[in-house]
């Protein structure tokens, strides 16, 4: 993902009042919100008013990031270090690869999740409903995008998609 040179407002990057209702006076004056664009292994970068930033992130007993992923807000202090991380509006996460039973962060305060699937041959319908219930346990508006009609068999094959997706 490329990053913009010229800065952006809060809320061109997402921020909320949900995210504002967080920081208390003193915070607000003493820290510098900012957003998880990218998440590699030590690193994150996070994009703020004032332009991305490189940040060391909190590494956790097993190795990896403790508890940050992409789109997560961050509180960063004059050092550029996070301070504390703000609560999430939505999270997508699943079962991490392995034996373990341990979640994996995907991605924090999505707003929308675009659900696109093909009317072609490959069109599953069983797929869809599983992104559908994803969204709906993140709290995240879905927004079914149907692809390639012109490549459906028969009009009613194309209606009859749209009536399964619908219902």
């Amino acid at each position: 993902m490329q990053t913009s040179t010229h800065n952006s407002s809060l809320a061109e990057l997402g921020w909320k009042n949900c995210f504002q209702q967080q920081l208390s006076l003193e915070e607000w004056e003493g820290v510098q919100p900012g957003r998880v664009i990218q998440q590699h292994k030590s690193e994150l970068q996070v994009l703020t008013e004032d332009g991305p930033v490189i940040v060391n992130a909190p590494i956790s007993a097993n190795g990896g990031i403790e508890a940050v992923t992409v789109g997560d807000w961050i509180l960063l202090d004059t050092d550029q270090r996070i301070v504390r991380l703000l609560e999430r509006a939505s999270v997508f996460s699943r079962k991490a690869a392995g034996s373990k039973v341990e979640e994996q962060l995907i991605a924090a305060n999505v707003d929308t999740l675009f659900i696109v699937t093909s009317l072609n041959k490959d069109f599953n319908l069983n797929r869809v409903e599983r992104y559908l219930v994803l969204a709906h346990e993140a709290s995240v508006e879905p927004v079914v995008v149907l692809t390639k009609a012109d490549l459906c068999q028969s009009e009613d094959f194309l209606n009859e998609c749209i009536e399964k997706i619908q219902s």
